[in-house]
């Protein structure tokens, strides 16, 4: 059975002290079969993923390369989810606007308050805002796993 590729929501609820998340519970938004092979990837890691998956009659291989968990291989999102410690495995990055244009703040805001209440906030619906060469929710989708450190330029 070939299976189509299509990309598997999850939702990250991340509880916060400070600026930094520390506990990551993810939340399934259907109950497809998809879906529990990236949720047990997350929870218990990639190699009992595969067995889930071959154990309800899948060829692995083909499984592993047509599925997406959150945009990532189900190998990288076990990976970064494993035990549920997403910051853990995450690196740091530092962001700084290049200017102080409207458009740069808003991509920064992106990160925190989302795209639609970023653009919001900066009077911006309906512009095509780009953000380090992508699109506003290509950069959010990018940054959003990661620790993201926002600095000034003169910093």
């Amino acid at each position: 059975m070939k299976l189509s590729t299509f990309a598997i929501a999850l939702t990250l609820t991340v509880a916060a002290t400070q600026s930094f998340a520390k506990d990551v519970v993810l939340k399934p938004i259907n109950e497809n079969f998809e879906t529990k092979a990236c949720l047990t990837a997350a929870e218990e890691g990639f190699a009992p993923a595969l067995r889930l998956i071959r154990a309800n009659g899948f060829n692995a291989e083909e499984f592993s390369a047509s599925v997406r968990c959150n945009g990532e291989s189900l190998r990288t999102f076990a990976y970064m989810y494993r035990n549920n410690k997403a910051t853990e495995n995450a690196k740091t990055v530092a962001l700084v606007a290049k200017n102080q244009d409207v458009a740069s703040q808003a991509c920064l805001e992106a990160l925190s308050l989302g795209k639609e209440a970023a653009l919001a906030k900066f009077g911006l619906e309906g512009e095509n805002i780009i953000c380090n060469h992508k699109t506003i929710s290509d950069f959010v989708r990018e940054y959003k796993a990661e620790n993201v450190v926002i600095r000034t330029a003169a910093e």
